[in-house]
């Protein structure tokens, strides 16, 4: 059996890969109280306006990035805006939430098929380069990716513990009732959470595509592994998903060392059914199924 090193490197830079769109999600859930599908179209929108910027214009690589990082928060206001409001406003309930996300996902998948072709893209005509790190060689795009996870989730916890809008944010997040009454505007509150989770999912994306091309589906796997390193973490902090996310590009990887690739999503999927059944609230606790949104 091969040494266990490369694929604990390679688990742990997967995890932080997935721990972007987990902790993403993690925000809106805990403070607006929605699973957001639709963070799905802010991956997609972010990824073709950084294409369509090279596509069409010819910009170089850093360019068309910070395109597409700009895109990513414009698009989750706007779908906050332009669709959640109204919804939130009216008290509906988590399932219709989750329904009306999972649409605006769908649809913009589809949208974008139909419009530009189900064709891959590539944002990079060059080999990546990359080095040989502990019997493994990681790319420049998992290198930023580690790094980039990092990174965020220390800028988050700064925001907000140093900031006053960080701490109003916690606030709705805690009882959006109280905030009301202590005057913190609940829907600024919500617009600067979506544009954060657009960022967030923004840098997630534009690396990741960087290192397997454009597509409309590019975006589903990304998703779905966000959500299941949510429910393998716990809710309770910020930084739980994204150890859910570790755990979760761990698995994956330790079941290649094990056994063989065919058996990558099995293992990974069969830890989150067990650790729902052994902790419905997380590993690390905090997770509720069904959030009041008071």
């Amino acid at each position: 059996m091969s040494s266990l090193l490369p694929y604990l490197i390679n688990g742990i830079s997967l995890g932080l890969s997935i721990s972007l769109v987990a902790l993403a999600l993690a925000l809106i859930w805990r403070t607006v109280g929605m699973i957001d599908f639709g963070l799905g179209a802010v991956y997609l929108l972010a990824a073709y306006a950084a294409l369509m910027a090279k596509t069409w214009f010819g910009l170089p690589y850093v360019a068309f990035m910070a395109i597409g990082l700009v895109a990513g928060p414009i698009a989750a206001v706007a779908i906050y805006g332009g669709v959640y409001r109204t919804f939130i406003r009216r008290d509906a309930a988590l399932f219709v939430l989750v329904l009306v996300s999972l649409c605006v996902h769908i649809a913009t998948q589809h949208g974008l098929a139909a419009l530009l072709s189900a064709q891959k893209f590539y944002l990079l005509d060059d080999i990546i380069p990359g080095w040989e790190i502990g019997g493994t060689r990681l790319n420049a795009v998992q290198v930023a990716k580690m790094f980039l996870s990092l990174a965020i989730l220390a800028g988050l916890s700064l925001f907000f513990l140093k900031t006053s809008t960080g701490q109003a944010i916690m606030a709705v997040a805690d009882n959006k009732r109280l905030a009301q009454c202590m005057g913190i505007d609940v829907n600024r509150c919500y617009r600067i959470i979506y544009a954060i989770a657009g960022f967030i999912v923004a840098v997630a994306a534009l690396p990741e595509v960087t290192e397997s091309g454009v597509d409309p589906y590019v975006a589903t796997t990304p998703l779905f592994l966000g959500l299941a390193a949510i429910i393998v973490g716990g809710l309770s902090a910020f930084q739980y998903p994204v150890l859910g996310a570790v755990l979760l590009g761990l698995c994956f990887h330790l079941a290649v060392w094990a056994f063989s690739s065919q058996w990558q999503d099995i293992v990974a999927y069969t830890f989150v059914i067990l650790v729902l059944l052994a902790r419905p609230q997380g590993l690390f606790g905090g997770m509720r199924l069904v959030r009041e949104r008071p």
